[in-house]
Parts: C-alpha cells; structure tokens; sequence
C-alpha cells in the first residue's frame, strides 16, 4: 500500500511552508502549528526589540523544555504505577489479618 502522504502548507512567521506529511498525521501538524505561532507571537510581543532569529530561537527552546517536561512525566508514571500496584498489594496483605 503507498503511503497516504499529502501536503499541508503551514504558515508560521510569515512564512508558507509546504509540508509532505502522513493524512494520519495532520491534525498533529496542525495542532504543532498552533502552538509554534501561539508562542510566537508571544515572544514577538514580549522582546520586540530582539531579532527574528533570537525570537524563534527562543520558541524552538520553549518546544524543547515543554517537550522535556513531557518526557519526563512519561518516565515517571511506569514507577507510579508499579508504586501503586505495591501499595494495593501491601493493603490486601494487611487486611488478612
């Protein structure tokens, strides 16, 4: 089966930028999209002395920490769960008695 590739154009900074993507995969893209303007604009408001380039590289830093902290909460949650799973096991043992 070929992929179901088809092409989205994203507009960001000013910029139109074609994109391939996987169908499966737009509303990621567009969801991606969003973000990186909402945070833009932001920047562009807050450091509008600064130059393009320091704006967006302190968008593509903000999209690395929120993506670390995702990260991060992700590596954390096999060991909340397998907490849990032990506590419930030590109440049943407990409440044997």
């Amino acid at each position: 089966m070929k992929d179901d590739k088809f092409t989205i154009n994203v507009q960001i900074g000013g910029f139109k930028l074609p994109l391939s993507i996987p169908r499966k995969d737009e509303e990621l893209y567009r969801k991606a999209e969003k973000m990186v303007v909402q945070i833009l604009d932001q920047y562009q408001r807050q450091y509008s002395q600064r130059a393009t380039e320091e704006i967006l590289i302190l968008v593509a830093f903000r999209i690395a920490v929120i993506v670390s902290k995702q990260e991060l909460s992700e590596d954390t949650v096999p060991l909340a769960e397998k907490i849990q799973s032990l506590d419930n096991e030590l109440k049943a043992l407990l409440s044997e008695d």
